[in-house]
């Protein structure tokens, strides 16, 4: 019996037919909204059209991926456009994981888009899921969103998980953000991914927090499915909004097989105010203390915060984190 993946998605020996043939095909993906692929081999293309919801995507950084409207059958379309060139497989899974979270997470076309394609990188990460250093992140970001949940309304902890964007801190509430770092170093050493990373929002305190991670070889410890499937059903009425989070974050529930990796804590996690005694580069202490600091466009670096004194965060990170006070 097919699943129902198979069921709405073309076989690969179905999907080499289309890609061999010289003439141009259209092909529905069952559900709503109306997702159609369109195959042209004579440009060596392939594009997602659905009705246009109002929102637009600038996709000027990608080489080979296109997003624009077009008219067909009097109607407004949103047509994603992938030059897949020798990569026909990829390109089709990566219209296909689109069509799925516009049908069947509910997101828009422009969110589905940019989740995709940050899954999809280059047109080859599909085939393995998540990295590595992508999993130990979202584990940690959502051992703290548990805990979150058992603090505050889950709208609200759920809402507050700003995690998979790109230019937001980890956990975003009115008077207090946290930037969530996991590692699975003895030390609590964290790498940094920019200089506005650790930029507390304006009138708002900005904590760190350091989660270690360590191998377990089975319960209590969890696969990072298992943590999945247990925050989700902690977030009870906010289950779905955090599901479409968990597809911006790069999960897929058919990827699940792929994370064994039973971990548990190392050791339980500390919290770091963000402030004038914190080691953290940003824009101004580059203009303070380098020379020709506007040639400088961006950093990464790595932080061991083991030695520095723990702080005592306020709610939702009060009681996951370890104090020296």
């Amino acid at each position: 019996m097919n699943s129902p993946a198979a069921a709405r998605h073309l076989s690969r020996a179905a999907l080499a037919e289309y890609l061999a043939t010289s003439a141009a095909a259209s092909i529905v993906v069952p559900g709503n909204p109306i997702c159609r692929i369109i195959f042209d081999p004579s440009r060596l293309s392939m594009s997602l059209r659905t009705p246009h919801d109002g929102g637009r995507i600038d996709l000027v950084d990608f080489e080979n991926v296109d997003a624009r409207l077009v008219a067909d059958s009097g109607s407004i379309w949103s047509e994603l456009t992938v030059i897949y060139r020798d990569h026909g497989h990829e390109a089709y899974l990566l219209l296909s994981d689109v069509a799925d979270m516009i049908q069947q997470n509910h997101l828009p076309f422009a969110s589905a888009v940019r989740a995709a394609l940050t899954t999809f990188e280059e047109l080859l990460a599909r085939a393995t899921g998540l990295s590595r250093e992508r999993q130990i992140g979202l584990y940690g970001e959502l051992l703290f969103l548990e805990a979150s949940l058992q603090q505050l309304p889950a709208s609200t902890a759920v809402g507050a998980w700003r995690g998979f964007g790109r230019s937001e801190h980890d956990f975003v509430l009115p008077d207090v953000s946290f930037e969530v770092k996991t590692t699975t170093t003895e030390k609590r050493r964290h790498r940094i991914g920019g200089l506005e990373q650790l930029v507390p929002n304006p009138g708002t305190a900005l904590w760190f927090v350091s989660i270690q991670l360590t191998s377990a070889g089975g319960p209590p410890g969890r696969t990072l499915g298992d943590l999945v499937g247990d925050v989700v059903s902690a977030a009870g009425p906010a289950a779905a909004e955090l599901e479409s989070a968990l597809v911006l974050a790069g999960w897929r529930e058919r990827d699940r097989p792929r994370y064994r990796d039973w971990l548990t804590l190392r050791t339980v996690p500390a919290s770091y105010v963000v402030d004038a005694g914190f080691p953290a580069l940003s824009r101004r202490t580059i203009d303070l203390g380098c020379s020709r600091p506007e040639l400088i466009v961006d950093a990464s670096y790595t932080i061991d915060v083991t030695s520095l004194a723990k702080g005592t965060p306020p709610a939702p990170a009060s009681l996951f984190v370890e104090g020296d006070n």
